[in-house]
């Protein structure tokens, strides 16, 4: 076994490691970034071409400041990495009177003063003729949300994290974490790394190294699929939005395809409990495609019913939807985890939280709604 000695080791260096491990080199600390895989990859939950990020968050006005810092964040990066890595696209909203999807967008909105678009059903469907909504569903369009190309985004990350002194170590599996106040020992399959503080955010691995987010955690099994379009009207930027439709056989999202050629779209809610992340299974079963083809053949006009690419992620699901966010304080150690299939987009800000966090002991973000500690109130 080796040893060596950094300032922080990132343990999991996809979406929000990447980002943090950057935050952390660019302020000047040594920085070890450990994963068991090669990032970006497709065995977590940070991959699929697409994220959508949006403002007017429905499910809690609270994540509002955050996100206005994360678009600026992501901005930054596209200008610092040269990629492009986030695009503005309106984003539709679609469900029945009461529904947690319209209503919560609109108490974000109103709260935060963000622009929303309520339409009218017919307005709904002459401005979007693409969908066929339910006659009984309100629908409500914002103009301040967009799309981030994924992968680009973790590389991007993780190429000015190096560009600022960060090594990784890929394919390697933490074993055990240990420590004390100010000291932190941390066991893979091959090695023995000291740091001074770290910041765990391995996604559905989480609850196998942390005992007390293994209650917290529970891991569902998501498929995504990729539909032909059969009318240009869907790769056209201006006419075609991204979705979310709030229906009564579940809860549907869409993004038009960045290849100009088909649509992406999939269930939010649902999803198989998965037991151990490492033996996920990663083909389509028969019963994947069913519902989400039944919705694009239902509610989706000029797409064709049979996928012709699909892809398999993971949700880390809290008990409450909301997102795990710690300073622990019986180990030097920043936990994100539990992002419930929400939490990409806010990957470039709690990143810098984990920095300022483990750099100043605080932070000026609002991040206090985000701790366990809500759990044991």
């Amino acid at each position: 076994m080796s040893s060596e000695k950094c300032d922080v080791i990132v343990m999991g260096c996809g979406g929000f490691g990447s980002a943090a491990m950057y935050h952390l080199a660019k302020r000047g600390l040594k920085v070890l970034g450990i994963d068991r895989f090669h990032p970006p990859h497709d065995q977590g939950s940070s991959h699929g071409e697409t994220r959508v990020i949006r403002k007017a968050y429905f499910e809690h006005p609270d994540y509002v400041p955050l996100l206005h810092r994360a678009w600026d964040l992501w901005e930054e990066l596209a200008e610092k990495s040269d990629h492009k890595l986030i695009e503005r696209r309106d984003l539709l909203m679609s469900g029945p009177p009461g529904s947690e999807v319209t209503e919560g967008a609109r108490q974000s909105a109103r709260l935060h003063n963000l622009p929303l678009e309520d339409l009218t059903h017919e307005e709904a469907f002459k401005r979007f003729p693409m969908f066929n909504m339910p006659p009984d569903h309100t629908v409500t369009v914002e103009s301040t949300a967009g799309f981030l190309r994924v992968e680009r985004c973790v590389g991007a990350h993780l190429d000015l994290a190096q560009a600022n002194g960060a090594l990784m170590r890929c394919g390697e599996t933490v074993k055990k974490i240990s420590g004390s106040a100010g000291q932190l020992s941390v066991q893979t399959d091959q090695a023995t790394y000291s740091a001074g503080a770290g910041i765990l955010t391995c996604g559905a691995w989480t609850g196998q190294l942390l005992q007390d987010y293994a209650k917290l955690i529970h891991v569902r099994r998501k498929t995504l699929f990729w539909y032909p379009i059969q009318n240009s009207v869907w790769a056209d930027p201006v006419r075609a939005p991204m979705f979310f439709l709030d229906l009564p056989e579940g809860q549907f999202y869409g993004l038009p395809s960045i290849d100009g050629r088909t649509i992406k779209t999939g269930e939010h809610t649902g999803g198989e409990t998965v037991k151990d992340p490492s033996t996920l299974e990663r083909s389509i079963l028969a019963g994947d495609e069913a519902p989400v083809s039944r919705f694009v053949e239902k509610r989706l006009v000029d797409i064709e019913s049979t996928f012709c690419r699909s892809t398999v992620c993971m949700y880390s699901m809290s008990p409450d939807g909301h997102f795990l966010f710690d300073q622990l304080t019986d180990l030097p150690l920043v936990v994100a985890a539990g992002f419930s299939g929400h939490g990409f987009k806010f990957a470039s800000v709690l990143g810098e939280a984990a920095a300022e966090l483990l750099q100043k002991g605080r932070t000026s973000l609002d991040i206090e709604f985000l701790s366990i500690n809500r759990f044991a109130r």
